[in-house]
């Protein structure tokens, strides 16, 4: 009679398959109930049509594989195909209960070993080896850094296999998918330096996650073009792969002897495939332990980077006689790209700043910190406001990251003319707000803004000069502020804040900038902050 041997996901053993239709799913009216979300409540069936079994996907959402093929259709299902439905695991057998060792007609191998229950593992070992067994999951245990784990676990199979001449302990290299041995263990010190291992092995185990025993893997057929075993002198040898959740291959424990009299026998194996199975916790509990700590060190470096940007900024407005400054900042990540600065002159004026360096992150923040030391440097070396922002453009040329630019905006006020020039590259406008009048203008001529830093070498920029009456107050921002979304998707643009700006009468610089910020926060309401938003606003009271 055929069966079904369930291995993983369900009730797990032989399940006859003793009706022309069995129907497996979550509905608890199933043949063969399986549990999880991810399941349909009638998953696929399994039909009877003279004598030959198939099975069928019942449209499910999630699909069923056989063999890792997915089903369209009616599928006919041969002898020891494997069935998958999400985390279910099952292999059909047409005519008895299977074996989970099978023998290899034709080859020296002994056994192959699936890694999918392993309670029947245990079965037939001695009390000193499950005893043995339990110390090396208390071990197992005690550590989470891969450098002391791997050891031990090799110290302990020694232990275990009096017979074995090496152990080798190999795993998948993240970066280049390589394998490559971290441990290799020798009864003789000595031989540590020279011990080498076959590939033809191991990355047969990996492949297939499945126990690998051979009496003599010098003249196995499946290993007969490895130049490797015979140049090695491997005789028996066993292999045990290492899994993740997933099922996935990442590695192999490897044991082995040189000395024909020396044998591995099936309880061994099984014995090693309960160590591997423990192995591959322990090792992804360390994989996980060491993506923790890199993650909490990265944010200790972000924090650190976010204080030293902070640092950058202006830690206080200038105070210069019948003006008022006031600048506002917040980066949408850890670290941000905007800038913006108080640069005071030797007569007594004030050269206000502000610059936004495309794109977000670790790189706009370390360009923006450039930005900062650059501009302060071509300001106080350079005699006017458009010299100054030439040569910081020329400055950014030569080192600027590729494919990233700075918009930047920038004003030197004369404090005792009451006049402020302007130049922009690439910036969004400034806004002029008239305190008595509660107006709201763009002061700035289109034609005379410049292109963005770090795109054109010797490009030259122009200033446009405006008188500040009392009450009026210049404000800067980035594009943050007018691309600020909500949950329609649309912007607040440059309008929506010049209306929000437009009749509110009686405002300084700080209130404008403080209205600002809040029409920004209504109008993103239900939204994540997407980029840095920076406001800068100077004055005369």
């Amino acid at each position: 009679m055929a069966s079904l041997f369930i291995r993983k996901g369900g009730p797990l053993g032989r399940y006859e398959i003793n009706h022309d239709r069995i129907v497996l799913g979550r509905n608890p009216d199933c043949h063969i109930v399986i549990s999880g979300t991810a399941v349909s409540r009638a998953h696929a069936n399994i039909v009877r049509i003279d004598g030959q079994y198939f099975i069928e996907d019942m449209n499910s959402r999630n699909g069923t594989l056989v063999n890792n093929i997915p089903v369209k259709g009616r599928v006919p299902l041969r002898d020891k195909d494997t069935i998958k439905i999400c985390d279910f695991l099952c292999t059909f057998h047409a005519t008895s209960e299977p074996d989970p060792i099978d023998d290899s007609a034709g080859s020296s191998i002994e056994a192959t070993l699936q890694n999918s229950d392993p309670r029947f593992l245990l079965q037939t070992q001695p009390a000193e080896k499950l005893q043995a067994l339990l110390e090396i999951t208390n071990n197992l245990s005690k550590t989470l850094e891969l450098r002391s784990l791997l050891p031990n676990i090799a110290d302990n199979l020694f232990k275990l296999y009096k017979q074995a001449d090496r152990c080798f302990i190999i795993l998948e290299d993240e970066q280049s998918k390589r394998l490559v041995p971290r441990v290799i263990k020798t009864r003789r010190a000595n031989d540590e330096t020279t011990a080498r291992f076959s590939r033809t092995i191991i990355e047969q185990c990996v492949k297939s996650v499945q126990a690998i025993l051979s009496e003599d893997a010098s003249s196995d057929e499946k290993f007969a073009m490895s130049q490797s075993i015979a140049d090695f002198r491997i005789r028996s040898v066993m292999c045990a792969p290492l899994w993740t959740q997933n099922n996935k291959g990442i590695g192999v424990i490897q044991l082995d002897t040189q000395d024909r009299s020396k044998k591995f026998t099936n309880d061994d194996l099984k014995l090693l495939m309960a160590v591997a199975a423990q192995a591959s916790v322990a090792l992804e509990n360390a994989k996980l332990h060491q993506d923790l700590l890199a993650r909490e060190r990265m944010l200790r470096d972000l924090e650190l980077a976010r204080e030293v940007q902070r640092g950058f900024l202006p830690a206080n407005p200038p105070v210069r006689p019948g003006y008022e400054f006031f600048g506002h900042y917040e980066s949408a990540y850890q670290v941000g790209g905007d800038y913006y600065d108080f640069i005071p002159l030797p007569d007594g004026g004030v050269v206000v700043a502000l610059g936004d360096v495309a794109g977000k992150g670790v790189a706009a923040a370390l360009l923006m910190a450039k930005l900062s030391s650059d501009a302060r440097f071509c300001v106080s070396t350079q005699p006017d406001l458009p010299s100054a922002v030439t040569s910081l453009n020329n400055q950014l040329n030569q080192s600027v990251l590729s494919e990233r630019f700075v918009t930047f905006v920038a004003g030197r006020l004369d404090c005792a003319a009451h006049a402020v020039s302007l130049v922009s590259a690439g910036h969004p406008p400034p806004l002029l707000y008239q305190r008595d009048t509660g107006n709201v203008l763009t002061p700035l001529d289109q034609k005379i803004i410049g292109l963005p830093l770090g795109v054109m070498d010797g490009f030259t920029y122009e200033a446009q000069t405006i008188k500040l009456q009392p009450g009026d107050t210049v404000l800067f921002f980035s594009d943050g502020v007018t691309e600020a979304m909500n949950t329609k998707n649309e912007e607040l643009r440059l309008e929506g804040l010049m209306r929000a700006l437009q009749g509110e009468k009686g405002l300084g610089p700080k209130a404008v900038v403080e209205r600002a910020v809040k029409v920004v926060k209504q109008h993103a309401a239900g939204r994540s902050q997407h980029d840095d938003l920076t406001l800068v606003a100077f004055g005369r009271l």
